[in-house]
């Protein structure tokens, strides 16, 4: 038994549990962590201390280390003692610019013995008396470790871009760096002494360790140049070493830069590995999403459901505004002025160039490491997948602009999502990111959506497809003979190519009701068939009859086309038998007459011309069809072969209604006999019309004996010798079909 169970949800209890989950969880999460101490007891505070906000406005490794589930403090008031020390799981040290007492050193000494971990980043440079290193060196001697004095490790082949900052490939795999295999070492120092500690990574061969030189300006370096006396590498950077029940980690580095670049590359996986290691906690192979950012902002948890609430209105919004006004435009297609479509065009493309000059340039700063003032990967990237999108959509906008003359509103709305999206990820979020000027590329961002609203205008007032002011049917020479042209591809789907004739290209497609339909666009056209085109197709649009081809709509912009009823097949050429060559002019002829009660004139019937539904014949191309309003009226434009003199010479006066019975009568002709009833050059088909009597259909198909004289009667060259209506040609034809057969058409 299959029980089925209906569940709805409103989507705003589901957005409400989704934000209650988010805000709720990190709560959940923050029992029993591990305690980390930063010693900020120097005379310079947080200033050499990995902290908090750093001296070049990087985010803290504290921060990073609550991102991951530890309880940062702070130690500011010397001296450090047990009693300070106590609950405490790690302690981390760096560059604090005082001499550490005996007694702190004994302190910290019991409490890594006492299972505690340090991690230890040391200092190159020296007392500026050039008196011996602050007295945390000392701390590291007494775990039997040293940093050299007054050096900065160098390398000329392994740096980043033009810099001396070291680009330190030789990590051990272990469970202290866990998956890191390669960081960038920035202004750091070296171990001159590991003692019993284990190396976890060093310097390359190609390496040295360069002096600094004190000056009235305090130390410089020496400009990155090996001198003889000067170390070569390989040389150790981290090294890491059990003491006791506890664990310590020695790094040689400028804390300082530490703060702002160690966990800026692959250093803050190696800064959240050691902290881990020396809590003993185990070191991840991969870290969750949360150990991806190394940023800590007030209200995390609340920022993000505010993300989460603009982004769904973003979307809500867009598909909104698209399902409402779809492409913005319900009107008559009007033309463009030229100056406007070429400003169009300009203004789109000065705000790609702009969004190029806005978001590229800039970029490259961003991911300069060598630079702290505007180094921000993180930034960077979402910048790289902004413009990327907005570039991608407005080429996609100009290119339809330019080369097809359209503004297709998707893009537009696309781009709108994109951009409202990034403005409010940089508000939002705007103090996660390194750089001062968040605001600025948001307002700068915000200022692109100005071409997306003005090609929504321009569709809301002139349409998707641009028709431009005396270039109106330029487009018919651009159209692929094999597909449907893209402005109607919107409203038909399935579409194939069928064929063509002397007055275009005929297409099948389905329409949105799912009504397969006969497109047929003209090959080519201007501006003085358009009133023609018009008149005369609209004559078509009234005629309702089973033997006529039915025409659905017609529209000269953005390209003339006729849609009209889909036929499967239509009448072949060849000798027919008797009775189907009767029943196909009997039944075209039903039409014809339905057509001349309306007072319209088909003028150019052919066999072409005649197609076949579901078994049924009917005449189609009633674009050189005639309004009769008076006697008679003028006809031009027939096929050649099928022409009435009266068509030729005005000696045989104006058209009417015996014209399309002469028509017909070529058709009985040719489906009695195979051939029409006269055939050559243009000029030698004219004369015969005019001057000679055709060959008699039974000379060339003795079947055609008993409807000869109907045929003969219909090619007769003065009008009054002809059958004077249709109807009267059709009681001519059931005299020679049963009644059964007639009673089949109405």
């Amino acid at each position: 038994m299959v029980i089925e169970a209906k569940f709805k949800i409103s989507p705003w209890i589901l957005l409400t549990l989704i934000l209650t989950f988010l805000i709720l969880i990190p709560g959940a999460c923050a029992s029993q962590n591990p305690k980390v101490l930063f010693d900020e007891t120097g005379p310079y505070g947080k200033y050499y201390t990995i902290y908090s906000i750093g001296p070049y406005g990087a985010s803290s490794f504290a921060n990073l280390l609550q991102e991951n589930g530890m309880e940062v403090s702070r130690l500011t008031d010397p001296p450090v003692t047990s009693e300070k020390l106590k609950g405490y799981d790690v302690l981390i040290v760096m560059a604090p610019e005082r001499n550490y007492t005996d007694s702190e050193i004994n302190t910290i000494k019991d409490f890594v013995k006492n299972g505690g971990g340090l991690l230890l980043l040391g200092d190159n440079w020296g007392q500026e008396d050039g008196g011996e290193s602050y007295a945390f060196n000392g701390l590291a001697k007494a775990f039997g470790v040293s940093y050299a004095d007054k050096l900065v490790v160098v390398d000329t082949k392994h740096h980043i871009l033009f810099s001396d900052y070291v680009n330190v490939v030789d990590v051990k795999p272990n469970t202290v760096n866990g998956n890191v295999s390669e960081f960038y070492y920035l202004k750091g120092t070296y171990l001159k002494n590991t003692g019993s500690s284990e190396v976890l990574a060093s310097s390359d061969a190609d390496s040295w360790a360069d002096s600094y030189t004190l000056t009235e300006e305090g130390f410089s370096q020496n400009n990155g140049v090996k001198e003889s006396e000067e170390t070569s590498g390989p040389l150790p950077l981290v090294s890491a070493m059990d003491y006791g029940n506890g664990r310590v980690i020695f790094m040689g580095s400028v804390g300082s830069y530490v703060n702002s670049w160690i966990y800026r590359t692959n250093g803050w996986k190696l800064g959240l590995n050691y902290v881990n290691w020396l809590a003993k906690r185990p070191v991840p192979s991969e870290y969750d999403a949360a150990g991806l950012i190394p940023y800590s902002v007030a209200d995390m948890e609340y920022r993000i459901a505010l993300m989460v609430i603009l982004t769904l209105a973003i979307i809500l919004g867009i598909v909104m505004a698209a399902r409402r006004y779809g492409n913005g435009f319900s009107g008559q297609i009007k033309t463009i002025k030229n100056w406007k479509y070429n400003a169009l065009v300009a203004v789109n493309l000065l705000f790609a160039v702009g969004a190029v000059l806005i978001f590229i340039p800039p970029n490259t700063y961003l991911f300069d490491i060598t630079n702290p003032d505007m180094y921000d990967p993180n930034f960077a990237y979402l910048i790289i997948c902004v413009a990327a999108l907005y570039l991608f959509f407005s080429g996609v906008v100009l290119y339809n602009l330019l080369a097809r003359n359209r503004i297709i509103a998707e893009y537009s709305y696309m781009n709108m999502a994109i951009l409202l999206f990034f403005a409010g990820l940089t508000f939002i979020f705007g103090d996660v990111f390194f750089i001062m000027d968040v605001e600025f590329y948001s307002i700068m961002g915000m200022a692109l959506i100005i071409p997306l609203i003005l090609n929504l205008m321009v569709i809301r007032n002139y349409g998707p497809d641009l028709v431009i002011e005396g270039k109106e049917f330029d487009r018919l020479k651009k159209i692929s003979v094999k597909s449907l042209p893209y402005e109607l591809q919107p409203h038909y789907t399935d579409s194939a190519y069928i064929g063509e004739g002397g007055f275009g290209r005929v297409f099948k497609a389905t329409r949105k009701d799912g009504r397969d339909v006969a497109i047929k666009i003209p090959k080519s056209f201007d501006k003085r068939s358009e009133k023609t085109f018009i008149t005369e197709v609209s004559n078509w649009i009234h005629l309702d009859h089973p033997n006529i081809v039915k025409l659905y709509d017609f529209k000269i912009l953005p390209i003339p086309y006729i849609e009209m009823e889909f036929c499967e097949g239509k009448l072949e050429k060849g000798m027919k038998p008797l009775d189907e060559a009767i029943s196909v002019v009997y039944e075209v002829a039903k039409g014809l007459e339905y057509a001349h009660t309306k007072n319209i004139i088909h003028g150019d019937v052919k066999l072409s011309n005649i197609m076949i539904k579901n078994g049924v014949h009917k005449i189609s191309d009633w674009g050189l069809s005639k309004l009769k309003l008076a006697e008679s009226v003028t006809l031009s434009g027939a096929t050649p072969q099928y022409a009435a003199p009266e068509q030729i010479s005005i000696e045989f006066g104006k058209a009417d209604e015996r014209t399309d019975i002469y028509q017909i009568g070529n058709v009985f002709y040719e489906l009695l006999t195979g051939r029409l009833p006269f055939e050559g050059e243009i000029s030698q088909i004219y004369n015969s019309i005019l001057q000679t009597e055709p060959i008699l259909p039974s000379k060339i198909n003795s079947n055609a004996g008993p409807v000869e004289y109907i045929v003969m009667k219909c090619l007769s060259k003065i009008k009054d010798d002809r059958y004077p209506s249709m109807t009267e040609l059709l009681k001519e034809l059931q005299k020679h079909m049963s009644p059964d057969e007639t009673n089949l058409f109405p």
